[in-house]
């Protein structure tokens, strides 16, 4: 008994934290992985706790835990961000459906613990919607594949290409076991191979962290500085190079491609996508754009950030930020203060409207560019 009370306290405890987490870190696909294995871990421990007390067959058909819903949530996430999607987000208004029926959940499992006489009224109303749990989450799985097919020629993230068939990886597990079930062959045994083929998904999120963290660390070290310097080129032959067309190749690229909205977007991949030297670009970037790599790309971060919010005022400035690539809010701040001189006064007022929020932060924004100047925000 006391094993499922902790259980029931636990999982409303950790699915809190979970939420906290999902919304805080949505723009970050390493950790929404991160939050993924978390679910998985605890519905498995859920399952663990349930045959330990009341049996296999007993309880745990007749009430499946609930945190697994919060799986499709987490892969739609995942894809919003590798593809910048604006409905990415949308998804956090998911959360509070989601959060109800774990609550039912939690409500369901208490009762039958201890015997009430309404047990199985809720027990029976949990289960007539969760029945088409395996009809959503296939339905999630495909709405990713979908996505990360049709984009990926515009994804460098370089976690893009794998997630892609993990996703594929999962639904041909969810579909074969459905068949095993319809067809009536023996499900416990297809549960056991089941529940261990999570192994392999743990194990290809562990490659995918080792794999960014050595790919960030060899950035670091051969691009410590995005700008050159001019003793690295003084002695490069600079009349061999067409900066005119280097020049048009890197506002063009900036131009037609959103690639440069992903936050780990480098001077490398820049050079690998115009087949243009590093060393012949970040001379461009320097000696005819007067400016260097990092400061270009988040100034046309910024111009598309205002692009989106002229479109949409109604959306969270701070989420913006995220999806047009900046780390953090003080990155965003710094260079939205830069640009904020050329912004339409016309979109002031439509902020007043539709988002106070995103007023007040426009108006700090404006009053610390401003509070050395004469001009005045109203």
């Amino acid at each position: 008994m006391l094993y499922i009370i902790m259980v029931v306290v636990l999982q409303a405890l950790i699915t809190l934290t979970l939420l906290l987490s999902l919304i805080k870190n949505r723009e970050s696909v390493l950790n929404m992985l991160l939050l993924y294995i978390g679910v998985v871990a605890l519905d498995m421990g859920y399952e663990y706790f349930i045959i330990q007390r009341f049996g296999y067959e007993s309880v745990l058909y007749e009430i499946p835990g609930s945190l697994r819903i919060f799986k499709g949530l987490i892969f739609l996430s995942i894809t919003a961000c590798l593809i910048h999607a604006k409905w990415g987000d949308k998804l956090k208004y998911l959360i509070f459906p989601l959060t109800l029926v774990v609550i039912h959940h939690a409500v369901a499992l208490t009762a039958k613990i201890f015997d009430l006489s309404w047990a199985d009224i809720a027990i029976r109303s949990y289960q007539a919607y969760f029945t088409y749990y395996s009809h959503y989450w296939v339905a999630c799985l495909l709405i990713c594949i979908y996505f990360l097919t049709k984009y990926r020629k515009n994804i460098n993230h370089p976690v893009a290409g794998n997630f892609r068939y993990l996703v594929c990886y999962v639904l041909i597990g969810v579909l074969v076991f459905w068949t095993v079930y319809q067809l009536g062959w023996n499900t416990l045994i297809y549960q056991k191979i089941y529940s261990l083929l999570f192994l392999f998904q743990f194990g290809w999120i562990l490659y995918v962290y080792i794999l960014t963290y050595q790919h960030r660390l060899q950035e670091q070290q051969n691009t410590s500085h995005f700008s050159v310097p001019k003793d690295t080129y003084q002695y490069k032959d600079l009349s061999k190079i067409d900066f005119d067309t280097v020049q048009s190749a890197i506002v063009s690229f900036y131009k037609e491609s959103h690639i440069y909205l992903d936050e780990e977007f480098t001077l490398d991949q820049l050079s690998s996508h115009l087949r243009i030297s590093k060393s012949d670009l970040s001379i461009t970037f320097n000696k005819y754009l007067n400016t260097n790599f990092h400061e270009y790309t988040n100034r046309n971060r910024i111009q598309h950030f205002k692009q989106i919010l002229s479109e949409d005022p109604s959306a969270s400035v701070i989420d913006l930020a995220f999806q047009c690539g900046f780390k953090s809010k003080s990155t965003f701040y710094k260079y939205f203060k830069r640009n904020l001189t050329v912004f339409h006064l016309s979109l002031f007022t439509k902020l007043q409207l539709f988002n106070i929020s995103n007023l007040l932060i426009f108006k700090t924004v404006h009053f610390e560019l401003n509070r050395n100047s004469s001009i005045k925000f109203k």
